[in-house]
């Protein structure tokens, strides 16, 4: 059955991006935080954005250049950004990769994101298994990057030559396969009872396929 805690943010480019494109992402972690913070130590009856904006250090008009509201600011993603950020990965891919070796540079690319979010995901998932509300949020946000990244990969490969129906399911069933390889390791990763290393399980998990 699928979980909210089986489904990574991808993609990770704070070692990458310019200081100014750091120090945005730094404030939408902190805001993220925050909201999850107050969630888990008063409920959610009490969150309210001026709380959430004032435990981040930030003015409520900068809450809402990063989140529309405060179920937003749990969920923590920015859609589009991430959505963007999945293609541009795709993009810079080489292009003799098939979709499952596209797929595995993703999730051994993620992998630092994730241990450096490790807090933040696991205070997540807390909420979302106390809050099925926000678990469907989050599991939009995630099954639209899933999307992305299957659509990128159907791009790539109409680009390369013809495809057929066949062609088009194959690109499809391959990606969402790697995908699921990838949360098989999250899953394993994240129960703890394992000495391998998060990158070690994610290249077992692939070696699978």
């Amino acid at each position: 059955m699928t979980s909210v805690a089986d489904h990574p943010v991808l993609v990770d480019e704070d070692a990458n991006c310019g200081l100014r494109e750091r120090k945005k992402r730094e404030t939408r972690r902190a805001i993220h935080r925050a909201a999850l913070e107050l969630a888990s130590d008063s409920g959610m009856d009490a969150l309210t954005v001026d709380a959430i904006a004032e435990r981040a250090g930030v003015s409520p008009r900068t809450f809402f250049n990063y989140f529309p509201a405060k179920d937003d600011a749990l969920v923590g993603a920015d859609p589009d950004d991430d959505v963007d950020r999945l293609r541009r990965f795709v993009a810079s891919r080489p292009d003799t990769e098939s979709p499952r070796e596209v797929v595995h540079a993703l999730a051994l690319d993620r992998v630092a994101g994730l241990e450096l979010d490790r807090e933040l995901w696991d205070m997540r998932r807390e909420l979302t298994q106390r809050e099925p509300a926000i678990g469907l949020r989050v599991l939009g946000v995630y099954a639209r990057a899933d999307r992305a990244v299957v659509e990128a990969l159907t791009e790539r490969a109409r680009a390369a030559r013809a495809l057929s129906l066949d062609d088009e399911l194959a690109v499809t069933v391959e990606t969402y396969a790697a995908l699921g390889a990838f949360r098989a390791a999250v899953r394993a990763h994240l129960s703890g009872s394992h000495a391998a290393t998060f990158a070690e399980l994610v290249d077992r998990a692939f070696a699978i396929l």
